[in-house]
């Protein structure tokens, strides 16, 4: 270590030696005066490099100032920008608002296009009303054009002996092949008729009379209207018995035979109302044109009435009862082009559907109660055969007594 500081101390004793002459000689020199006007390497070096970084710095200065005043300018735009953003989002809003308001507006006030149909279901009560009292009317004779089927009904009630020959000569007006190939060209049989089996058939009050294969009318002409009166009257027939005259009720056994015809012909009349209930509710109705008229303005009720209408609609534009509860019910469900009429109808996807499962339930509901009709017919036929097997016996033995009674 001591050889360390003996190296370093020597240069530094030195130069403190060299300062103190330097000092001391300067204590005794006199001063004097220098004028420099001019330095060539100042001249020719640094003042050119001092005007060079001059000009840079100029340069950075401005490029310093074009950068601030671009980033004020783009500031600008952005505030400018987001002030645009907020005031389109508010004026959005705004109309998003106001538009739901008007949707709100629509959905309570707006009118839709299927009003039309509604009038239909108005109708319902009214249609029904007509029915009955064509069924009414049917049960004295009115609606039917053909004179013997109306005497039938009109008629007091014959022998029932000569209740066969009255259905023998109306059948001659519905002879089918079997028919005439049996006795065709006789009185009963003239030929075939264009409406085969009309008065022997269920299907003509069911589906209306006709040819073999023909696709059901619910709306019945003329002509399959007697044909279902006929059918009637051949099932429903009055074979027990008799009306008497006005000699022979006036004996007291001519009295009681007139009270068990009374009682008779109650029951029989209650055998045939299903049927005749049926004739009338698919006879032209015409409460249903007006209804018809205005629910045809809609283009799905329109497809579905070329669809399916009966003959007899389409040429009179009034429909029977039963053709105006199925149009009813089933150009809502059976309809395919009702479909866009629903899709178009406001409200969520699980009201359309409760909609569509109601109306496939009312269809259901329709044929339940077709199927209901049937019975009923079928059920007043076995009531008036019960009812001839029950007095016939009893009319019988009064009609013997009748005459003896007259004969005395």
């Amino acid at each position: 270590m001591d050889k360390h500081l003996r190296r370093y101390s020597r240069p530094a004793v030195f130069t403190l030696s060299l300062i103190s002459f330097l000092i001391a000689m300067s204590t005794h020199a006199k001063a004097m005066t220098v004028n420099v006007n001019s330095s060539i390497p100042v001249t020719t070096q640094i003042v050119p490099q001092l005007s060079a970084a001059n000009g840079t710095l100029t340069e950075i200065a401005t490029t310093q100032h074009q950068v601030g005043a671009a980033i004020n300018a783009s500031a600008n735009k952005i505030s400018s920008s987001i002030e645009q953003a907020e005031q389109s989002r508010a004026t959005q809003e705004s109309f998003a608002r106001q538009s739901e308001r008007l949707e709100q507006s629509r959905r309570s006030f707006a009118v839709p296009e299927t009003i039309c149909t509604e009038s239909t279901s108005g109708s319902a009560a009214r249609v029904s009303s007509q029915a009955r009292a064509t069924q009414s009317s049917y049960a004295r004779g009115g609606g039917v054009s053909n004179k013997t089927i109306r005497s039938a009904l009109t008629d007091a009630t014959p022998a029932p002996e000569q209740v066969q020959y009255q259905s023998a000569a109306i059948h001659g007006q519905w002879c089918d092949e079997t028919d005439y190939a049996a006795y065709g060209g006789t009185d009963l049989c003239p030929s075939v008729s264009q409406y085969p089996g009309g008065d022997k058939q269920l299907a003509s009050l069911l589906d209306g009379a006709g040819k073999p294969g023909k696709t059901p009318d619910l709306t019945f002409t003329q002509k399959q209207i007697d044909a279902a009166v006929a059918y009637t009257l051949n099932t429903t027939a009055p074979a027990a018995g008799r009306q008497l005259g006005k000699g022979e009720v006036k004996t007291a056994s001519g009295k009681q035979y007139a009270g068990l015809m009374t009682q008779y012909e109650g029951i029989m009349d209650a055998a045939r109302e299903p049927q005749m209930a049926m004739i009338a509710s698919s006879t032209p109705n015409k409460a249903t044109k007006d209804a018809l008229n205005d629910a045809l303005k809609v283009p799905s009720a329109q497809s579905y009435f070329d669809d399916t209408a009966s003959e007899q609609a389409r040429s009179s534009g009034e429909m029977s009862q039963r053709e105006f509860e199925s149009f009813e019910v089933g150009r809502r469900y059976a309809n395919t082009a009702y479909l866009s009429d629903l899709q178009q109808m406001e409200g969520d996807n699980l009201i359309r559907e409760q909609i569509r499962v109601q109306n496939l339930g009312n269809w259901l509901a329709l044929a339940s109660k077709r199927e209901l009709e049937k019975s009923n017919i079928l059920t007043g036929q076995v009531l008036a055969l019960l009812a001839t097997e029950q007095y016939r016996p009893q009319l019988a033995a009064k009609m013997e007594q009748v005459k003896a009674g007259v004969a005395r």
